[in-house]
């Protein structure tokens, strides 16, 4: 074989001999880790390893092995966590769990319903862990049998709550979401500055509460789509696929039933354009149910998710 000279080269001046694209991709990499570090410096707030969470979080860490364990499948791709180490610090004090979540199958179909129930129903039968959907077909006739077969959960990294939020019952959905907002403050982000993005939800929610109180009374079902929209639900509220995904892994790796005896409140919308709530897990399976805004009960409450 031909002596190839320039190899020697390539050792004293790399860049030298690297094409045009491979510059530039290393730019833009360089580019967006320095970003991400100068951002780290400028909150104060520095992001976290994946060992150091599980370290911090033990069995209440439910990541790729725990994916793989579930359903079947490594993901090709995990993200980076994008919470701070304070931020999963105080979650960890509030009883949070850390959660990544996938929106497809091994095979690339949605992570819906349906899909959640076929992986699930010959396993926990085997494993003596009862039912995850309260029937199936039940599910599928009520949410639509479009939705039970397309509709997954947002992919990345989530803090759930495993219980609801303390005083979250007996409130309607706009109290429950000042519950939310007084949870954001005085806990999540203690003594640390809250993120611009859920600022600006809160300054949403805050400049519509009186308009969609007022609206919940005259067309409640036009008050719960506006409710689905707004920036603070989706930031901190489970649709209905990421719920039951949540519950099935925590019980599945676990053997325990979050949500035992209680719902939680969504930001889903039903059918007839009711908010979906779900919950009651037992051995039976996940029960849902939907409600008017301006309802109350004693055993809907509200489980924190917090996703970006």
């Amino acid at each position: 074989m031909p002596f190839e000279a320039y190899k020697l080269y390539q050792e004293y001046e790399p860049d030298k001999y690297k094409t045009s694209t491979q510059k530039k991709a290393e730019g833009v990499l360089k580019e967006a880790e320095t970003l991400r570090q100068t951002q780290g410096k400028e909150t104060g707030l520095e992001t976290v390893e994946f060992q150091e969470a599980k370290e911090l979080f033990g069995e209440d860490l439910l990541g790729p092995e725990e994916i793989e364990k579930t359903w079947g499948f490594r993901p090709d791709e995990i993200p980076e966590i994008p919470f701070s180490r304070e931020e999963l610090e105080r979650a960890k004090e509030m009883g949070q769990m850390l959660l990544l979540r996938v929106e497809q199958t091994e095979d690339g179909k949605p992570m819906s319903l349906e899909a959640i129930n076929d992986i699930l129903v010959k396993k926990w039968k085997k494993e003596g862990k009862g039912e995850i959907l309260k029937t199936a077909d039940g599910w599928k006739n009520w949410i639509g049998e479009d939705r039970f077969k397309k509709e997954a959960p947002r992919s990345g990294w989530a803090l759930v709550s495993k219980d609801l939020l303390p005083d979250s019952t007996s409130k309607n959905y706009i109290e429950q979401t000042d519950v939310i907002i007084k949870t954001l403050r005085e806990e999540a982000f203690k003594d640390v500055e809250v993120p611009e993005e859920y600022e600006e939800a809160i300054r949403e929610f805050e400049a519509n509460k009186d308009r969609l109180t007022k609206l919940m009374s005259t067309n409640w079902q036009e008050a719960a789509k506006q409710l689905s929209e707004l920036k603070i639900t989706k930031l901190t509220r489970q649709i209905f696929p990421e719920a039951i995904y949540d519950v099935a892994m925590y019980h599945d790796r676990h053997n325990k039933r979050m949500l035992s005896g209680k719902y939680t409140w969504t930001a889903s919308l039903s059918p007839d354009g009711a908010l979906v709530n779900l919950g009651y897990f037992d051995s039976e399976g996940v029960s849902g149910h939907w409600g008017a805004p301006g309802g109350r009960r004693g055993d809907l409450g509200v489980s924190l998710s917090r996703r970006l």
